[in-house]
């Protein structure tokens, strides 16, 4: 894995938890406000389970997505939590009931997102066979390009060598 896409998936993960800080540990007062940084800090760990939990999902089933389009799809899941979730469900520990939430999700919707993701590896499969299929059109290419320059020579040779010998008789 090369250090784009660690940071790109480390910058993913600092974004959703800053959403989730926000969203969901923000405080009316400063004293609030510090109870609720501790909690963060606190349920940090099991965030990051949660938050993490959506490509285990994917990954079995051969899904891939971008770091977008997985920080897109999480933050959805966010504000949807935010908007209809019930705070008196998930009380004091919100990290059980955010893996929760998006387990049900998955769970109910993730046969769309299979098809939406599988159809857009289908379509990469298909280009990159087309990829491979242009290496070996240019390697045969080449290879055709090659017998020719050697048919070429040898005709060359062949032809300076019968017009040399004109002293020589054919047989027919």
């Amino acid at each position: 894995m090369s250090s784009g896409n660690i940071a790109s998936i480390a910058d993913t993960v600092r974004q959703l938890l800053g959403a989730v800080q926000r969203r969901f540990y923000a405080a009316q007062s400063p004293r609030d406000h510090a109870e609720g940084r501790a909690s963060f800090h606190r349920d940090r760990r099991m965030l990051l389970y949660a938050l993490t939990w959506p490509a285990v999902w994917l990954e079995r089933r051969g899904l891939t997505c971008s770091a977008m389009r997985y920080h897109a799809l999480l933050a959805d899941r966010l504000a949807e939590i935010a908007l209809h979730g019930d705070p008196a469900c998930y009380g004091a520990y919100f990290p059980t009931y955010l893996l929760k939430c998006l387990q049900e999700w998955f769970q109910n919707h993730g046969d769309e997102l299979y098809d939406e993701l599988k159809h857009i590896r289908n379509a990469l499969d298909q280009v990159l066979a087309s990829a491979r299929f242009a290496v070996a059109e240019q390697r045969d290419a080449r290879y055709v390009e090659l017998l020719a320059s050697a048919h070429r020579l040898i005709r060359a040779q062949r032809e300076k060598r019968q017009k040399s010998d004109g002293r020589q008789l054919s047989l027919f």
